[in-house]
């Protein structure tokens, strides 16, 4: 049997649901459960001192909730790929999350396949959002009559940001890829809501992960 290539912790304050994700996560020779939180207080601590490579956190537990784990995390251990494993099904708490750099999402009432799908998607690198989000999964409709000339506003440096937006990379993460800095990331998104009429803190990406697709196939002009 191969050594374990990633250590996890579950955080979730129901020791049933952590006890039968652990019995699906049995089948992962190359995953090892090394601790087990019921608050977002106690995930915190868990993190500082045994630095996990993966996490799977829940939104509503005692204390500090998901999010705020989320954030704290992000400061303490960027290179942690953290997953959210929620009952939330609702694309603003789906979007906030990536927002914070979680690298996965699943609703609780996933099957146990999902959560391996996720798990293994997430350590491979890329991100994994639940397909019962249908609203914000990777496939999104079909091109809307007005979309293509709502793209054709942009430039293709705003058009590039605004693909890095619809993967849910943060701004740091966008300015990196494209060698700018990261105020010039945030003043392309900038432009880009004022030219779309985007307005409200998640407008951007819901409207970059809707028209996903028509991004994609809208090449430079």
């Amino acid at each position: 049997m191969n050594a374990p290539q990633k250590t996890l912790m579950i955080a979730d304050d129901h020791p049933i649901f952590r006890q039968g994700l652990r019995k699906i996560l049995q089948r992962l020779d190359w995953l090892e459960v090394v601790a087990e939180a019921e608050s977002g207080d106690s995930a915190l601590a868990q993190m500082r001192y045994l630095q996990p490579d993966m996490a799977m956190l829940d939104l509503a537990m005692p204390g500090t909730d998901g999010l705020k784990v989320l954030e704290k995390c992000r400061e303490l251990h960027p290179q942690m790929q953290v997953i959210i494993v929620t009952s939330y099904d609702d694309p603003a708490y789906l979007e906030r999350a990536m927002e914070l750099g979680a690298r996965g999402y699943v609703v609780k009432d996933s099957a146990g396949e999902v959560l391996v799908e996720c798990l293994t998607t997430v350590a491979a690198g890329s991100v994994y959002i639940s397909p019962s989000l249908n609203s914000c999964a990777p496939q999104p409709p079909a091109l809307a009559a007005g979309v293509a000339e709502e793209l054709d506003l942009l430039t293709d440096a705003e058009r590039r940001v605004l693909s890095g937006v619809a993967d849910f990379k943060t701004s740091k993460e966008i300015a990196r890829e494209l060698d700018v800095s990261y105020r010039t990331v945030q003043n392309h998104r900038a432009n880009i809501a004022e030219k779309l009429g985007l307005t409200g803190r998640h407008a951007l990406i819901r409207f970059a992960r809707t028209h996903r697709e028509a991004l994609e196939g809208a090449g430079p002009t």
